[in-house]
């Protein structure tokens, strides 16, 4: 069976290359008309999809912040269980057909790779309340991390590893993915710590 997942990158796809769009790497599409196609329940697939460009080792100048920022406010709606929606500031972003090939082909890739290790189990890190509220602070507290203008390497892609390991846990309802994510954030809070331990020693 086919990943969600992997199911909207396929309609990504499509989309832009309607028209040739494929072909022109300053034709894409915007962030509005992401959010529409992955429709009323793609908050967890959106989370994946913004998050796997920060997966790079070296931080993304201008992007760290507004893509931090916009994976809390996703995260605070899969919380609460609403309908998608991002500020009007964002709508119009543009993402370049270009990033939207690369971001999905690579996820089919890595989707082949592990496949066979994601499965709807430990459901009650889905499903329970309790747990669905540390998974939020999971969402948040590394999306808060990501969003720090850092110029240094992995400083992205540390908190982005949770963020994704959260995020496909929620859109395959495997819990181990899930559980993951809290061992890795652990992981995210021992890294930035040292960060801030050694820019205060040389302060």
């Amino acid at each position: 069976m086919k990943s969600q997942f992997i199911e909207a990158m396929d309609l990504l796809q499509e989309e832009v290359q309607k028209n040739g769009h494929g072909h022109d790497e300053n034709k894409g599409i915007t962030l509005r008309r992401v959010v529409d196609i992955l429709g009323e329940e793609g908050h967890a697939v959106f989370l994946l999809f913004i998050s796997l460009p920060y997966m790079i080792p070296i931080p993304l100048p201008g992007l760290s912040t507004p893509g931090g920022i916009l994976i809390c406010i996703v995260a605070t709606l899969l919380y609460l269980q609403r309908p998608p929606w991002i500020p009007k500031r964002y709508e119009n972003l543009h993402i370049s057909a270009k990033t939207v090939l690369k971001v999905s082909e690579t996820a089919e890739k890595v989707w082949r790779k592990i496949s066979h290790l994601v499965k709807e189990r430990w459901v009650f890190f889905h499903d329970l309340p309790f747990f669905r509220a540390i998974n939020f602070g999971v969402f948040a507290v590394n999306a808060l991390l990501l969003a720090l203008p850092l110029p240094i390497p992995f400083t992205n892609s540390i908190p982005g590893i949770a963020i994704v390991l959260c995020a496909l846990g929620h859109v395959e309802k495997d819990g181990v993915f899930i559980f993951l994510s809290y061992v890795w954030t652990v992981v995210v809070a021992s890294f930035f710590i040292s960060i801030a331990m050694g820019a205060k020693h040389f302060m």
